[in-house]
C-alpha cells in the first residue's frame, strides 16, 4: 500500500492489508492506535510500564489474528480495546488488585447506543 494512501486507509483496511503481507500497514496501525488503548490500559492499570506489556501482547493477538479477519464483523478499535480491557482485568485478578470495571469509561466506538436507536425507531414509526 503506497505511503499517501496508509494514513487515509481505514483501520480495517490497513488489518487486512498487513494480514496480506503489507508490513507498512502493520506499522501504520500500530501508530494510529497505541496511544488510545496505552491511554486506556494506563489508567486501568495505573502503571505505564504494566500497560506497555498490556498493549504489546494485545497487538501481538491482532497481528496473529489479521490473516483471518472476517471484514465487516467488528471494527477493529472494538475488537482490540476489549482484548485489552480482558488483558488489564487478568492482570489485576492475578495481582490480587481489583478495579470497579463499572467505573472504567469504555471507549467509543462511534456508534448510537441501543437506547438511542431503539428510541429513534419509536420516533420514526
Amino acid at each position: 500500500m503506497p505511503f499517501d494512501a496508509l494514513s487515509d486507509a481505514s483501520d480495517e483496511a490497513l488489518l487486512v492489508a498487513y494480514g496480506n503481507g503489507d508490513t507498512a500497514a502493520a506499522s501504520a496501525l500500530v501508530l494510529r492506535l497505541t496511544p488510545r488503548v496505552l491511554g486506556y490500559a494506563a489508567r486501568v492499570l495505573g502503571d505505564r510500564a504494566e500497560a506497555e506489556d498490556v498493549v504489546q501482547e494485545a497487538m501481538l493477538r491482532l497481528w496473529r489474528i489479521a490473516p483471518d479477519w472476517r471484514q465487516g464483523e467488528a471494527k477493529v478499535t472494538t475488537w482490540l480495546y476489549r482484548v485489552t480491557v480482558n488483558l488489564c482485568t487478568d492482570r489485576l485478578r492475578k495481582s490480587g488488585r481489583s478495579v470497579d470495571i463499572d467505573a472504567v469509561v469504555e471507549p467509543d466506538d462511534g456508534r448510537a447506543s441501543v437506547e438511542a436507536t431503539l428510541i429513534e425507531t419509536d420516533r420514526a414509526a
